[in-house]
């Protein structure tokens, strides 16, 4: 369920993942941080609490994570131009991330 609309702007560097599992439920975590390389290990212990760190996506079957990895490749082959397109779908709408993420 969805019950509330947030973004996360990767590519600037700020953001870091880490895993979590707690009862069987595993989640995604992030917390924003000053920029660093993206994919540099920046060490959990020296640059914040784990206490910190907002969940973003919670998983209670490992099926999700496949389903989720695979729309991320799709998301990168987009971006690559190497996506291949179906027929009657749209492919670049022009979309305004910022007025689709602030529209009641």
């Amino acid at each position: 369920m969805i019950k509330g609309k947030a973004k996360l702007e990767f590519g600037t560097g700020d953001i870091r993942m880490t895993g979590a599992l707690s009862n069987n439920i595993g989640a995604l975590c992030c917390i924003t941080q000053p920029p660093h390389e993206i994919g540099e290990k920046v060490p959990v212990e020296d640059e914040w609490d784990p206490v910190q760190a907002e969940v973003i996506l919670t998983f209670s079957r490992t099926e999700s994570i496949d389903a989720l990895i695979a729309e991320l490749q799709d998301v990168k082959a987009m971006m690559n131009g190497i996506y291949p397109l179906e027929k009657g779908r749209i492919r670049e709408q022009n979309l305004d991330f910022d007025t689709f993420m602030h529209r009641p």
